[in-house]
């Protein structure tokens, strides 16, 4: 991988981001949920956006309390209990208070309008309805099952699957103000917008990285002029990086850990193959914005 380091200077304007009005955040109150919740009220201050919050009450759990041989280990109990569903509603009421306060508390904080919906049914599937009409869903990258400790979690996973605007995939122990930023860029449209929500993303003093996927030989030249022309004269710091057009989501992600930048923007709207794009969401191990315009 070949890396280039230049100071940006010139005054150009650049294209304006894609819109973001209103972001919608998933809570369950995991640890995942809870830094999308201080990250996505951090976005909503920055770009004035409307700060939508989302508790679902999981269906299929309460279902399970129907079930004969459902029952609770307690750990200080000799003996299993059966789980009963009047409980196990307190409980998800009892939760959903604390996600309505957890986002009380970001927004006070980020002095964000603000508002608060509890849904029931398949939690990916109503996440997924309830943010629709935002203009990003930040959602963390596993939820509270064990098993999705590793990878993403089935909500991640739906709304990567699905036609939502843009998608932020947080982790906890991400801090903003102290994480450079690295975007995907082959030079189209896609990958432009991408760019652009990620200059908005920069913090003060903090790097931004474009790794450069040219598309023929001699490309990455033009394609760093041209991307150039769209960086505002505020970013003092880029770092250009040139891979060769690859289709391996292995491979994109061996340079991207080379790189070791905080945050991951890219598009599943370039020329590269979706699949490709969505192999490495799942496989790499970065908070990951997913443009879509």
């Amino acid at each position: 991988m070949q890396e280039r380091t230049h100071s940006n200077r010139k005054n150009h304007e650049k294209p304006g981001p894609p819109e973001i009005r209103s972001i919608a955040v998933g809570i369950d109150c995991s640890p995942h949920s809870l830094a999308s919740l201080k990250t996505a009220a951090d976005l909503a201050s920055r770009m004035h956006a409307e700060l939508l919050g989302i508790f679902v009450e999981d269906i299929n759990l309460l279902r399970l309390t129907e079930l004969p041989f459902c029952q609770e280990i307690r750990q200080y109990s000799p003996q299993p209990e059966k789980i009963e569903s009047t409980e196990l509603e307190r409980m998800l009421r009892s939760q959903a208070r604390q996600a309505e306060a957890s986002l009380q508390r970001e927004a006070e904080i980020f002095r964000v309008r603000h508002s608060f919906s509890v849904r029931r049914g398949n939690v990916p599937k109503e996440v997924l309805a309830a943010a629709l009409q935002a203009d990003l869903l930040v959602l963390g990258r596993s939820g509270r099952s064990p098993t999705c400790r590793k990878g993403l979690g089935s909500t991640a996973r739906s709304a990567l699957a699905g036609n939502l605007k843009s998608i932020l995939l947080m982790h906890a122990g991400y801090a903003a103000e102290n994480e450079a930023v690295l975007v995907l860029c082959d030079g189209s449209d896609a990958s432009k917008a991408a760019l652009a929500i990620a200059i908005r993303m920069l913090r003060t003093g903090n790097t931004l990285h474009i790794l450069l996927l040219p598309q023929y030989e001699g490309h990455e030249h033009l394609l760093e002029s041209e991307l150039s022309g769209q960086l505002p004269p505020g970013i003092l710091r880029v770092e250009y990086h040139v891979l060769p057009h690859v289709s391996d989501s292995r491979i994109l992600a061996r340079y991207i850990r080379m790189a070791d930048s905080g945050l991951l923007v890219l598009s599943d709207r370039m020329n590269l193959p979706a699949e490709t794009v969505h192999n490495l969401i799942n496989d790499i191990d970065y908070p990951i914005l997913l443009v879509r315009t």
